[in-house]
């Protein structure tokens, strides 16, 4: 192909590669078979792409990388494309498209489309990864998003999930909630959010229209309201964020684990998203758990929650516009 773009990983070592995987993140039964997965399917699949999703900071990014670095064949070159951190998605995959036509090389082609979650749609996706593929050269397509309902045809999907001993992400990790957090974190959420909540107040449909990173903000401030100490967790190099709520009552302290999930209003939530929580929920002991959303649920979704009721609680646009309406009232 032509000389790396910046992009590409052609011009980087394998510490490089690997820099950001945890000590000993391979070697839990986990990530290792995630890892020899992800191979099988580069393996067995062409014109099949493979998305590997889950949560912010769960390693999604880490295991693709890992994959480049140790188990690639030698003769696969790799085409890495950073959705997350550009500004127009669209316009990197239209110049990633643009040096496959240009590109001189007998050599397999492995094309990364890093960080996909809420910025393209599922159309528009789909229709990328096939003009993608219409290229011979191009052999394969790993697709890294949050987003795990996956509708594209013939799609391959390894779901990531936490790192072991871990909760949220794989810097500056908290596994227990800290009080300290509530006198830096929460005021500021406050300060931030007051004009903005009371504008959704007037016009709840702005929900739509706020970021994903202030729709979680706005969940954090509305459950503070609520009597809940909060705390988010660092943010990721995706954007993602996670929200720890507990409380103290006379029989111990409370801890729900909260997702705030900003998704069109047709889009409904899938139960893998809630499995996902429950999950999370069971592998380190927390109290409950809480998935908050802009959208609405798919029946098996609620399905899996009326079996873990006591548990698991579901709250979607309806149920966030009435605690916009009560909140500070």
């Amino acid at each position: 192909m032509k000389e790396p773009s910046s992009s590409s990983f052609g011009d980087l070592s394998d510490d490089v590669l690997a820099k950001e995987a945890p000590t000993d993140f391979f070697g839990t039964a986990e990530q290792t078979a995630n890892l020899n997965l992800l191979a099988q399917y580069v393996r067995e699949n062409r014109f099949r792409p493979i998305f590997v999703t889950g949560p912010a900071g769960y390693g999604k990014t880490t295991l693709v990388r890992q994959y480049v670095a140790r188990s690639r064949s030698s003769e696969a070159e790799v085409e890495w494309v950073n959705l997350s951190n550009n500004p127009d998605p669209l316009q990197a995959i239209e110049a990633t498209i643009l040096r496959l036509q240009e590109a001189r090389t007998r050599n397999r082609l492995l094309v990364v489309l890093d960080g996909a979650e809420g910025l393209i749609s599922s159309a528009q996706l789909e229709r990328t990864l096939n003009r993608i593929f219409n290229w011979k050269i191009v052999r394969n397509v790993i697709v890294t998003t949050r987003d795990t309902e996956i509708s594209i045809r013939g799609a391959r999907q390894i779901n990531v999930g936490p790192p072991e001993g871990k909760l949220y992400g794989l810097r500056d990790q908290v596994a227990t909630p800290q009080k300290r957090i509530i006198s830096v974190v929460a005021p500021h959420i406050v300060a931030a959010n007051d004009v903005l909540i009371e504008q959704l107040r007037r016009k709840p449909e702005d929900l739509f229209k706020i970021t994903p990173r202030q729709f979680e903000e706005v969940i954090a401030d509305l459950l503070t309201g609520m009597g809940f100490d909060v705390e988010l967790t660092p943010e990721t190099r995706d954007g993602g964020k996670d929200i720890l709520a507990y409380m103290e009552t006379p029989i111990g302290k409370l801890l729900t684990l909260v997702e705030a999930k900003q998704y069109n209003k047709n889009r409904p939530v899938g139960v893998s998203l809630v499995r996902s929580l429950f999950g999370t929920l069971m592998d380190h002991q927390a109290t409950s758990g809480l998935l908050v959303t802009t959208s609405r649920f798919a029946k098996p979704a609620k399905q899996f929650q009326e079996r873990h009721k006591y548990q698991l609680e579901l709250k979607d646009y309806g149920d966030v516009v009435s605690w916009l309406m009560k909140h500070k009232s």
